[in-house]
């Protein structure tokens, strides 16, 4: 009669091989963060993963696109549950801290795949690339975002939306560096909403103020050296 462990061996071996994409997907993420984008051979990641390197190539026909495959695994969720809570959110000041908190949050939980992929594969062939087409579909919300607001007359209607995406998660990106990935922690809360409270000062539509025309110019300038000379001692006084 057959051993029990014989008969379970082929099922056993069938649910590997479904689950072995997924497999070499983590070993790969895994690799990533401890070395880096070069530092990952395909080879490195077949090991970690426990497949040869062929079998790699058989699920994936480049690093390249085993790389694309990592990067889609990591943003797709994260940019759907972004786009989630943002159109929960009613005011453009309650989107822009949820922008800024989920961008933190995702800095602290995944620091060094978040710098792979932003300092490493955001400048290796960006353009065209997989991050290209899901960073732009994640920034694509902050656009959406900065538009319904803008017509909405909750922005300056004359704002460069995509110097103001840049500043926006520039600034966050700086944030993280001096926090996060040096080790230090801070509150998710307070720090966005803070962050988020100072970028909107400069963004937010207020009455036009006209700038002063060149006789009002000259008339501070002269009352301002009336006042210099003024408060200078008389001659001879000291």
């Amino acid at each position: 009669m057959p051993d029990v462990a014989e008969l379970d061996a082929p099922r056993s071996w069938q649910r590997r091989k479904s689950h072995r994409r997924g497999e070499i997907l983590a070993a790969a993420r895994a690799c990533l963060e401890e070395v880096g984008q070069q530092g990952a051979s395909v080879e490195m990641i077949g090991r970690r993963a426990g497949v040869s390197e062929a079998t790699v190539y058989k699920y994936f026909g480049s690093k390249h696109e085993l790389l694309g495959a990592v990067i889609e695994a990591w943003m797709v969720p994260v940019t759907e549950e972004l786009r989630v809570d943002v159109e929960a959110a009613s005011s453009i000041e309650a989107r822009l801290f949820v922008m800024a908190r989920r961008h933190l949050a995702e800095m602290r939980r995944n620091p060094r795949i978040h710098e792979v992929v932003y300092r490493e594969l955001r400048w290796t062939d960006y353009r065209g690339s997989a991050f290209h087409r899901y960073n732009q579909a994640y920034a694509g919300i902050f656009r959406s975002v900065f538009d319904a607001a803008m017509k909405k007359g909750e922005l300056s209607a004359d704002l460069d939306v995509q110097l103001c995406r840049d500043l926006f998660y520039g600034g966050l990106e700086h944030l993280g560096q001096r926090t996060f990935f040096s080790g230090r922690e801070i509150d998710l809360d307070e720090a966005a909403r803070n962050y988020s409270r100072t970028v909107l000062l400069g963004w937010s539509a207020g009455p036009a103020v006209a700038p002063p025309d060149h006789a009002e110019r000259i008339e501070a300038a002269v009352a301002m050296l009336e006042r210099l000379v003024g408060a200078r001692p008389a001659s001879g006084e000291a």
